[in-house]
């Protein structure tokens, strides 16, 4: 590795590197000074490895630790964010235009012919039983 692929690389603690003898271990230090990193291997005492030494570098959860990776990365969620975003911004305008509807007038229309109905109704029942009282008491003087 370069010193200028070191520089561009995103360093933490416990990431791992492949040495140029093929080892895989984990980072436990960063020095940007010297440009090396402290490794360490089983059974044995830490020690600085230079960037030249170092074949490979991939973060704790095994993804790329190079700058343009975890921008692509940050770039992708936040492309993901602002499409979510956008969906509840329309289901929000879809919810606001049920609720803005004035079902209230609707409702007391209904109402208001429901009522007119049955006036009209009481009143025509109201008139068959005139007639049937005048009958009956027609039928009265008959007899």
């Amino acid at each position: 590795m370069t010193e200028q692929e070191f520089d561009t690389q995103v360093w933490r603690r416990f990431d791992l590197v492949t040495t140029d003898t093929g080892i895989e271990t984990t980072v436990m230090n960063v020095c940007f000074s010297t440009r090396s990193v402290r490794i360490y291997i089983k059974g044995a005492p830490p020690e600085w490895l230079p960037c030249k030494r170092i074949v490979t570098h991939t973060t704790r959860k095994g993804g790329d630790a190079d700058d343009s990776a975890i921008i692509e990365d940050l770039h992708n969620r936040v492309i993901k964010q602002s499409d979510e975003i956008e969906r509840l911004k329309n289901e929000k305008a879809v919810l606001a235009e049920k609720i803005s509807k004035n079902y209230l007038s609707d409702i007391l229309c209904a109402i208001n012919m429901m009522k007119q109905g049955l006036t009209e109704k009481k009143n025509k029942i109201e008139k068959v039983e005139r007639g049937l009282d005048l009958v009956v008491s027609t039928l009265a003087k008959i007899e």
